[in-house]
């Protein structure tokens, strides 16, 4: 059973997010929200397993378009906080990253006054994983960077992508134009001289380990998100990569609306991984497309999916990570609202159920 994590405006150990009951034994948190949920009601037990529901940056780009303006960063965090969200998302993408070094002390200080804390700081380096080697040495070196930026923001960890091979002709994610699913098989062509496996351990394998040093270092988790249509899309794929690594710095984004559209067992992905979960994006999905929907709205089994992590003692931060489609551009605050009411419900049946 979970603890309910609130933002107290201290920082919680390298494990994750400030607990409320962090002085207590674990058997006292456990029980204290129990007899929160049973004898306080459900809305008292709503408000605080809010505090562990954020807002993932994916908010941001459907509405604000991709790359964001410094003006656009600014006016997401003023719609986290007019949602009422504790923990927010934030990247820095190519070139924007510096913008965002730039300006830091800014950033942090609206962060603060609007009460958010980062959970998650994502550098979007592509090159981190490019064959020129003068262009992936730059690439590390602004993920450096973006570590510096994410340990000035307070937050615990930052995460790198995998990104994609060589063989693409079509980029699935183009940083240098407007955001965009690929609703169709990106087109790819055959190199008779790539060899993936070299590509794979001298290339990926490496900047990862990098990255998690660089991390390390700075008292900073690392975490890994599987995207469809790059090199590292399904659990079976994390799990080699993180095998490779061999850190226990290094994690995972259980990633549930890019797993679903794989047809990922969401279940068996929670055992796949187990304790390597350091953080959830939680969207809903048809199974079918790579759409970010609301929570309740496609066909994943909440209630089971909650049992799963917590049978793996997740205790981390659930980011809402709804939209991606310009057709949902009118409709994402009541999504999102919607969707953090869903998930506190799900939570509190969760919790009673293993009472």
């Amino acid at each position: 059973m979970w603890p309910a994590y609130v933002a107290i405006g201290q920082r919680g150990n390298k494990e994750g997010p400030p607990c409320f009951f962090q002085h207590l034994p674990r058997t006292s948190s456990r029980l204290r929200l129990v007899r929160l949920i049973f004898n306080v009601g459900r809305q008292a037990a709503r408000s605080v397993l809010s505090h562990r529901i954020g807002m993932c940056w994916l908010y941001a780009i459907t509405k604000y378009g991709y790359v964001m303006s410094l003006e656009d960063i600014f006016k997401a965090i003023e719609d986290a906080q007019r949602l009422g969200f504790t923990w927010f998302e934030m990247e820095g993408v190519g070139k924007q990253l510096h913008v965002v070094d730039k300006n830091k002390s800014e950033i942090k200080r609206r962060c603060d006054k609007a009460g958010l804390k980062i959970t998650n700081f994502v550098p979007v380096l592509p090159d981190m994983v490019s064959q020129d080697e003068e262009k992936r040495r730059a690439a590390l070196a602004d993920f450096e960077l973006g570590c510096e930026v994410a340990r000035f923001l307070d937050t615990q960890m930052v995460e790198a992508d995998s990104y994609h091979t060589p063989l693409y002709v079509e980029e699935p994610y183009d940083i240098s134009r407007e955001f965009s699913y690929a609703y169709h098989p990106p087109k790819m062509r055959v190199d008779a001289k790539f060899d993936f496996w070299q590509f794979f351990d001298h290339v990926l394998v490496d900047s990862i380990a990098k990255c998690n040093d660089f991390a390390a270092d700075r008292g900073l988790r690392l975490c890994i998100e599987p995207r469809v249509w790059e090199t590292i899309p399904s659990v079976w794929a994390l799990d080699h990569l993180l095998r490779k690594v061999n850190s226990k710095n290094l994690g995972v984004v259980y990633e549930t609306g890019h797993f679903a559209c794989q047809r990922t067992a969401l279940v068996e992905a929670a055992e796949i991984l187990g304790k390597r979960i350091f953080y959830v994006h939680a969207s809903d999905s048809d199974y079918a497309n790579e759409d970010h929907l609301e929570l309740g709205k496609g066909l994943i089994d909440w209630d089971t999916v909650l049992l799963a992590l917590q049978k793996q003692g997740f205790e981390g931060v659930f980011g809402l990570d709804i939209g991606g489609n310009p057709r949902m551009q009118d409709s994402l605050d009541g999504m999102y609202a919607r969707s953090r009411t869903y998930l506190q419900d799900a939570l509190i049946r969760v919790t009673k159920l293993a009472a």
